[in-house]
C-alpha cells in the first residue's frame, strides 16, 4: 500500500464502496469470459456438426454414384433371389459389394472403369469375402465377374467359350 493510501485509511477517507465495485468488476469479467467460453465452445460443436454432415453427404453421394441396380430373379415360391449390378470406379466401393454378398444377394461386377491395379485389389478382396462366405467367383467377360454367396449356383460354360475367344486380350 502506498503512502497516500496509508494515509486515507488513518483519517478513513477510504471509499468504504469501493471494495464492492471491484467484486462487481470481478464478476463481470468472470461472466463475460464464461460467456466468451460458451460461444467458442457452440461454435466448435456446430464446426464439426456441419463437417460430419458434409462428410456424410460425400459418403451417400459416392455410394449412389456407383450406380447400383437390383434385378429379381425368379425362384421358389418364398425364396426371392436379388443380383446387384455393379460399376465400382475405386477400391473403396469393395465392401459395399461386400455387403450385398453377406446379405445373399449374388453381385455382377463391371470393372472397366477401374485402373488395373485397383482392379485387381478389388478382385482379391471380393475373393476373400467370397471364401468367408462359402460363395464363388467367376469371370464371366473382359473386366466382369460374378461373385454369388453360398446359396446360389453358378453353371454354363460362358467362360470356357470367352477364353477360347478371347485369349489375345487378358488383362489379368
Amino acid at each position: 500500500m502506498s503512502i497516500i493510501g496509508k494515509v486515507r485509511n488513518f483519517f478513513a477517507m477510504e471509499d468504504e464502496y469501493e471494495d464492492d465495485y471491484e467484486y462487481e468488476e470481478q464478476q463481470h469479467q468472470q461472466q463475460h469470459q464464461q460467456q466468451h467460453q460458451q460461444q467458442k465452445q457452440y461454435q466448435q460443436q456446430h464446426q464439426q456438426q456441419q463437417f460430419s454432415k458434409h462428410v456424410n453427404e460425400e459418403i451417400n453421394q459416392e455410394r449412389n454414384a456407383s450406380k447400383q441396380k437390383l434385378v429379381s430373379i425368379p425362384g421358389g415360391a418364398s425364396l426371392s433371389s436379388k443380383v446387384v449390378l455393379a460399376q465400382p470406379r475405386e477400391y473403396a466401393e469393395a465392401q459395399d459389394v461386400a455387403d450385398h454378398l453377406k446379405a445373399k444377394k449374388a453381385v455382377v461386377i463391371n470393372l472397366q472403369q477401374m485402373q488395373i491395379d485397383q482392379a485387381k485389389r478389388f478382385v482379391d478382396f471380393l475373393s476373400g469375402t467370397v471364401y468367408a462366405i462359402s460363395g464363388d467367383i467367376k469371370k464371366i467377360g473382359t473386366n466382369t465377374f460374378i461373385c454369388t454367396p453360398d446359396n446360389i449356383d453358378i453353371s454354363g460354360t460362358i467362360t470356357d467359350m470367352l477364353f477360347e475367344e478371347d485369349n489375345s486380350i487378358k488383362r489379368w
